[in-house]
């Protein structure tokens, strides 16, 4: 018979091994690395605006200043006060996406600044009519330094990124553009519609190449035609505007012509024409006739935009005939968004 005493040694002796066991593998645990502890714990750079951002995000608060208070001005009629409030909006949109840290993030984007961009005191007109004349001439600056940096946005290893960025430059240039016309003319009777904020802001897509882009400017020349086509059928030349759809349905034609030949000298073929193309109105109400007629003439428009976008070669032109149809629409009584070329 087995001593009580002695199992009392055992379990005293078997436990202690198991305390020794325990405590090495805890120690051991303690002593291995984290395997979840493998990213880079070194501090990040902090996000910063290159030259090109930081000077036209500074024109851009300098000049929603200035708008701001032109719009201010004892003399200033209700069609200039109202250009006035609606480009300083337009420019405070153009600052708030210059200066985040992806400026094509679209509507998800953090806006949260990556630098501070203070307005300088602008030096106030004393009347409207030589307000026009400084804004005209600001505005003018302004399309210059966008065109220059637009023109230098080609190569790089993210072809939609790229084209991207030069649309973000021309959709600037174009507004800008606009702004010194319209001020340019001297009448503010004549500013026509002031710009509106518009759905679309510049955001990353798939933007294609310039092969694509060309049948994209095809396709809305094409429903340009058919809807003026339609709306010059009903007219009954009860309003001036009747008189200018034959002009304009000729001119359209020969435009629509000329890319689909473009594109047939490029190596392709232009895609097949749909019999029938849904318009942005009702083609058979008189009222609505320059609000259809100006909706087509702004599709073309971001079509062309987009070509100058993808297509660096031939930017320039693609970039005035943008321009061209801008001015068409606006003509029309069509006001431009914040952002025209992004869709």
């Amino acid at each position: 018979m087995i001593p009580p005493d002695h199992h009392r040694g055992l379990r005293r002796r078997e436990f202690m091994r198991l305390a020794l066991a325990g405590s090495a593998a805890v120690t051991l645990a303690a002593c291995a690395p984290n395997p979840l502890i493998t990213a880079d714990q070194s501090p990040k750079p902090q996000p910063t605006l290159d030259d090109a951002r930081r000077q036209t995000a500074q024109s851009a608060a300098d000049l929603a200043a200035l708008a701001t208070a032109c719009a201010g001005l004892e003399d200033a009629d209700e069609a200039f006060a109202a250009w006035c409030t609606a480009l300083a909006a337009q420019h405070q949109a153009h600052l708030s996406v210059l200066c985040q840290a992806d400026p094509l993030g679209g509507v998800l984007a953090d806006p949260t600044p990556i630098e501070q961009i203070t307005a300088a005191t602008p030096a106030v007109p004393a009347a409207q009519a030589e307000a026009m004349q400084v804004l005209a001439q600001r505005h003018a600056e302004l399309a210059e330094l966008t065109s220059s940096v637009a023109a230098t946005q080609s190569g790089g290893s993210d072809a939609d990124q790229t084209a991207g960025m030069a649309l973000l430059w021309i959709s600037q240039w174009l507004c800008a553009q606009v702004a010194a016309t319209a001020f340019g003319s001297g009448d503010a009777a004549a500013l026509s519609p002031a710009p509106v904020q518009g759905e679309a802001v510049p955001a990353r897509t798939e933007m294609g190449d310039a092969a694509q882009a060309r049948q994209v400017v095809l396709s809305h020349q094409r429903a340009l035609v058919f809807g003026l086509q339609a709306l010059y059928g009903r007219a009954d030349y009860t309003q001036p505007i009747d008189g200018q759809l034959a002009a304009r349905l000729s001119e359209a034609m020969r435009e629509r012509d000329a890319t689909a030949a473009a594109i047939t000298a490029g190596g392709a073929t232009p895609e097949p024409q749909p019999p029938e193309y849904a318009m942005p109105g009702d083609v058979t109400d008189p009222s609505q006739t320059a609000q259809i007629w100006g909706a087509l003439e702004l599709a073309v428009m971001n079509a062309w935009a987009r070509l100058a976008a993808v297509d660096a070669a031939g930017r320039a032109d693609a970039s005035q005939q943008a321009l061209t149809h801008a001015g068409r629409a606006r003509d029309l009584g069509t006001a431009l968004p914040f952002w025209p070329g992004w869709v």
